[in-house]
Order: structure tokens, then sequence, then C-alpha cells
């Protein structure tokens, strides 16, 4: 069976996606580009890494976007919380430090993907659309 672009768009979830990085400019400048996105349906930023699993409870997004460095808790340990008690959300790391040390421990923790802040942020929109259709791709092949 072939799904093409239009009708995978058609049957996208509506996706809610949850932002946690401590830099407010990171919060503002990622939050218009997610708004800009059609499968993205609600957004809610963070700047406490402390408080994820409470906002995750809460919120119940399908995406995770999360900052790698940040203060009281980095997004790594953030990362092993959010995949121990919620492993269907898809986190995606966001960094300035981009080292393949970084990306493979995100990947080994069940990181869905890795985007380095200074350069890949065009890859955000289309990794959105992927998500919002893998759910139901799966779905109609079952």
């Amino acid at each position: 069976m072939i799904i093409y672009k239009s009708e995978r768009l058609a049957m996208a979830k509506n996706l809610k996606v949850l932002l946690i990085d401590d830099s407010t400019i990171i919060l503002t400048v990622m939050s218009e580009v997610l708004a800009s996105i059609s499968c993205v349906a609600s957004i809610k930023t963070s700047s406490a890494p402390v408080q994820a699993l409470q906002t995750i409870e809460e919120f119940k997004p399908d995406v995770l976007l999360l900052d790698i460095n940040m203060p009281e808790k980095n997004g790594i340990e953030v990362l092993k919380e959010v995949k121990e008690h919620y492993p269907a959300v898809k986190v995606i790391m966001l960094t300035n430090h981009s080292t393949e040390y970084y990306r493979n421990t995100c990947y080994n923790i069940g990181a869905y993907h890795f985007i380095d802040k200074a350069n890949e942020f065009d890859q955000i929109a289309p990794l959105m659309e992927k998500i919002s259709t893998e759910s139901d791709e799966i779905l109609k092949a079952m």
C-alpha cells in the first residue's frame, strides 16, 4: 500500500509538545517554530527540569524537546527518568554539545532524535511530521 504525503498529513496525529530548556531565548524561538508546524496542536514550555515528570504527567505530551545542559538537573538525567516512567514519549534532545559521546549516550538511553541547536533547527518540522504519522501508519499495518 502506498500512502502519499497529502494522505499522511490528513491522517496525522495532532501532537502535544513539551519543551524543556533553561534558555528563555530558546523557549521563545522553539515555541514559534513549533507553532508554525501544522501537526503540532499544543505546546507547553518549562525551564524547570526538576519538575519534568510532574509536567509530563499533567500535560501528557507526545513529544518532549529536552535540553541537555541545564542547572539543577541535566537533560540526560531527565531523559532516563522519562524513558523509565513514560516510554511512549518521543524525546528529542537539544544541545550545543553535539559530540559523539552525548549523541551515543542519549540514543542508548532511548532518545528518539538528537538536534544540535547551532545548526539543525530545520530538522524540527520534518521530525514532527514523521512522529505525527508514525502511530497511524503502525496501526494501519496491523
